[in-house]
C-alpha cells in the first residue's frame, strides 16, 4: 500500500527545472541510526579530477578537450604525467613542465604530478632503466621546488599560494610487472626523499595500481609489499588504487566486496601496513560493456561508484582518508579511449556521458560540502555538510548496507525547512521536516539515494 505524498510536479531548485515522479515522501517516523562526527579538510570538489595533462601536449587540441570537461563537471584538480621530466643521462628536467603548469593555472586546475616510467624500457636499444636512488631523489627535489606552492616557478610569475602539493611516480607497474621490486622500492625512496628536502609537508605516493582491481591481488603482483615500510614510515602519505568496476570481474552490482573500501583494507592487510594513510584513485569508473549498457543503468551505478570513492575511510571506520578521485577519462570519446570508460561524445566543445552528466549533477549539489559522518562498513551512509545545506546519503543496494529497504527515515537538522531526494538522475521529491524527521517510501532496493536539506535563506 502506497503511503505519504506522492510528488508528480515540476519543482524549480534554484536554477533547475525538473520533473519529479515515482517516489514517496512522509514525515513523522522513527530516527535513523547515528555515527560519530569526524571533521575533514578537503570538499568533494577539491577531491575530483580528471586526467591526463600530459606535458607534451600543453595547448594541443585533447588537452583543451579535458580543460573544458573538467569546467564541464566542476572539477578543480587534475593529474599532470611526464614522460619528459629527465634526460637520458638520469638529469631531471623541470623545465619540461613550465608550459603545461601555466596553462593548468590559467585554467584554475591543481595539478598532481606523475613521473611515468614504464618497465618496458628497460627493453629498448639502448635500455633506460629505472634509475638509482640518486637519481629519483634528485628527481623528486628539482621538481619539488620549482612546483610546490610559492616555489621557485610560482615566483618567477608572481603566483602566490598555489602550486603541487602531491607528487607520484610509476603508473600501474603491476600491469607489466618487469620492474624489479628493489629498484621500484628505491625509485619511490629516493623521490620521497628529494621532495620532502623540500618541504616535509608535501605528498609522495606511487602511481595507481591496477590488480587489486582487476585481479583480486592485493600484493599488488609484490609491489605493494615492496613499498611497506615507506608507507607505515609516512615517508609515503598513501595509496592511489585505479577501481573500474566491470559487470565481469569487478561487478559493484554483488556488494561491497567489489569497492574501492574493500581493495583498500585488503592491500592495506596484506602490506602489514597498520598505519592510516590516504586513499587516492587517480582513475575510476564504471564500464559500459557486457550487461552494463543502459544509459539509466550507468548513471544508478556511477553514483554508487562516486560516493564509494569519496567514502573511502581509515582504521577507525568513520574517518574519511579519500584525498583524490579522478574518473577515466572525462575528456575522451568513444574513438579514442573505446567505448567502455570514454566519458565524451562530443568535442569541440565538450559533452559528457550519462556518467558525466551524474558527477556534474552531484558536484553541483555537494561540491562544496565536507563529511561529517561516514558509516561505509556498514549502513552505508553518510552525511555531509557546506554553506549550501546538509545531505545524507544511503547506499540502498544489496550487499552495501545492512539494513535494505524501500523506506528511508532520516533526521533533519533543526533549521530544515525542506527535504529533497535526489537520485542518479536529479530530484525525485521533497517533503517537509516534522518532529525532526522525514521519511521517504517506495524507494528501489537497488540504488543509491541522498536527502539534500537547503539551508533557509539568511
Amino acid at each position: 500500500m502506497r503511503s505519504g505524498v506522492l510528488l508528480p510536479a515540476v519543482v524549480c531548485l534554484g536554477a533547475m527545472t525538473v520533473l519529479v515522479s515515482g517516489a514517496t515522501a512522509q514525515v513523522g517516523a522513527g530516527p535513523a541510526p547515528a555515527s560519530a562526527s569526524v571533521p575533514v579538510s578537503t570538499t568533494l570538489r577539491q577531491r575530483t579530477g580528471g586526467g591526463n595533462l600530459a606535458t607534451h601536449l600543453a595547448g594541443a587540441p585533447s588537452s583543451t578537450q579535458l580543460y573544458q570537461a573538467l569546467a564541464g563537471v566542476g572539477a578543480r584538480s587534475a593529474r599532470m604525467n611526464s614522460y619528459g621530466w629527465r634526460d637520458r643521462d638520469g638529469r631531471p628536467t623541470p623545465e619540461n613542465f613550465d608550459e603545461a603548469m601555466m596553462e593548468a593555472h590559467r585554467h584554475g586546475i591543481t595539478p598532481i604530478i606523475l613521473l611515468e616510467y614504464e618497465g618496458s624500457y628497460q627493453f629498448l636499444d639502448p635500455p633506460v632503466p629505472p634509475g638509482s636512488r640518486q637519481e629519483w631523489r634528485a628527481a623528486g627535489e628539482a621538481i619539488a621546488r620549482r612546483f610546490r606552492p610559492n616555489g621557485d616557478w610560482a615566483r618567477r610569475h608572481g603566483i602566490v599560494d598555489w602550486g603541487v602539493t602531491v607528487f607520484s611516480a610509476i603508473n600501474e607497474p603491476d600491469v607489466q610487472a618487469t620492474i624489479p621490486h628493489r629498484a621500484y622500492h628505491d625509485a619511490l625512496a629516493g623521490l620521497a626523499e628529494g621532495v620532502h628536502a623540500v618541504d616535509p609537508a608535501l605528498k609522495v605516493i606511487p602511481g595507481g595500481f591496477a590488480l587489486c582491481n582487476s585481479h583480486g591481488d592485493a600484493t599488488l603482483k609484490g609491489y605493494g609489499p615492496a613499498i611497506a615500510d615507506l608507507l607505515q614510515s609516512g615517508e609515503l602519505d598513501g595509496l592511489d588504487l585505479h577501481t573500474y568496476y566491470n559487470a565481469r570481474w569487478f561487478p559493484l552490482t554483488r556488494g561491497r566486496q567489489f569497492s574501492a573500501q574493500s581493495c583498500f583494507d585488503r592491500v592495506k592487510a596484506a602490506l602489514g601496513v597498520s598505519r592510516d594513510i590516504a586513499f587516492h584513485a587517480t582513475e575510476y569508473n564504471v564500464a559500459r560493456d557486457d550487461a552494463w549498457q543502459d544509459p539509466a543503468q550507468l548513471g544508478s551505478l556511477f553514483l554508487t561508484a562516486f560516493w564509494d570513492e569519496m567514502g573511502v575511510v581509515g582504521n577507525d571506520g568513520r574517518t574519511s582518508v579519500t584525498r583524490t578521485a579522478f574518473p577515466w577519462n572525462l575528456g575522451d570519446t568513444p574513438a579514442v579511449d573505446g567505448p567502455s570508460y570514454a566519458m565524451a561524445t562530443a568535442t569541440a566543445p565538450w559533452r559528457g556521458d550519462t556518467r558525466a552528466e551524474v558527477l556534474a549533477r552531484v558536484l553541483a549539489l555537494a561540491g562544496d560540502m565536507r563529511f561529517t559522518e561516514l558509516d561505509p562498513r556498514s549502513s552505508g551512509r553518510y552525511t555531509l555538510s557546506g554553506p549550501a545545506g546538509e545531505l545524507r546519503v544511503w547506499q540502498n543496494r544489496p550487499g552495501w548496507t545492512d539494513r535494505p529497504s524501500d523506506v528511508w527515515t532520516s533526521t533533519a537538522p533543526a533549521w530544515a525547512g525542506s527535504a529533497e531526494l535526489w537520485g542518479w538522475q536529479g530530484p525525485l521529491a521533497i517533503a517537509e521536516p516534522r518532529n525532526g524527521l522525514v521519511r521517504f517510501e517506495q524507494l528501489s532496493g537497488n540504488d543509491t539515494y541522498m536527502v539534500f536539506f537547503p539551508r533557509p535563506p539568511r
